[in-house]
């Protein structure tokens, strides 16, 4: 999906900036959420949106793109020797001789690979649009799923049935123009209007899965997984473009990071939902 060379060092100059945001939204975290029960009911997610994430968009493929292209690929050394990163011969589709990959479970879900913590890894399409006031709906064509974001929650339902893309908290990550720090909506002090953000994203944590893949099949992820992703759009040569920023955490271990670039189009004619069984 898309072009590699030409957009290649802006995508990875773009990567670098999300990270950068990642860093500062800790702090955002810490103090743009504002005093408990001051200053009147918060504004609703939509009306208070420092960003626009809304319309289509279309996955770049600038790396990891064995894996990206073939998600279910076998681990490297298997069959006809390589489906992992830069391996000859394996795992890509068009090429001949290619190996079979490794059994599925027999209770594996076959839409795995388009679970919460891979699905902005899976080449394809999204139509983000706002399914009411506090909830952002984000639809992909590859593996026809959808992942519904809820604002104003701090966690799921107890109760809640785990799925594929689990529940999703999300907030607004925001740097205010004045004041030096960095603020999380609602208005300033003595009443005046609050400053415009000098940018904004939008960061969610998703629980509650039934754990999926990151990438391939070598690269699970459990039910125990905290899967946190920033969602920063930013514009380069006239185009608008989002890189997501995912990591996964469990178990105490080192966390896994992976970011994702998408264009935006300007229209949904190229969006065609498929079924989410995996093709090799």
């Amino acid at each position: 999906m898309g072009g590699k060379r030409p957009l290649m060092r802006a995508t990875c100059f773009c990567a670098l900036l999300a990270a950068a945001l990642v860093a500062a939204s800790a702090d955002a975290g810490q103090r743009g959420a504002g005093p408990p029960g001051g200053g009147g009911a918060p504004a609703a997610a939509k009306a208070a949106a420092p960003v626009d994430l809304t319309g289509y968009w279309v996955s770049l493929v600038t790396e990891d793109w064995i894996e990206r292209m073939a998600p279910d690929s076998p681990p490297s050394g298997t069959g006809g020797g390589g489906g992992g990163f830069g391996g000859g011969g394996g795992g890509g589709r068009g090429r001949g001789g290619a190996p079979q990959a490794a059994p599925s479970p027999a209770n594996a879900d076959p839409c795995r690979v388009y679970g919460a913590g891979g699905s902005m890894r899976v080449p394809g399409r999204l139509n983000i649009s706002w399914a009411d006031d506090n909830t952002l709906k984000i639809e992909m064509d590859a593996g026809t799923q959808t992942r519904t974001l809820h604002f104003g929650q701090t966690a799921a339902p107890a109760g809640a049935q785990r799925s594929l893309q689990g529940y999703s908290v999300a907030s607004w990550d925001t740097g205010a123009r004045a004041g030096g720090g960095f603020g999380g909506g609602g208005g300033g002090r003595g009443g005046a209007a609050p400053a415009a953000p000098r940018w904004g994203q939008l960061k969610v944590v998703t629980t509650n899965t039934t754990g999926g893949y990151l990438l391939s099949s070598r690269n699970t992820y459990s039910e125990n997984a905290v899967i946190t992703e920033y969602f920063a759009p930013h514009s380069d040569f006239g185009a608008d473009y989002m890189t997501v920023i995912t990591t996964i955490e469990e178990g105490g271990g080192n966390p896994r990071i992976v970011s994702s670039t998408f264009k935006k189009e300007p229209n949904g004619s190229k969006f065609k939902p498929s079924g989410c069984e995996v093709v090799r």
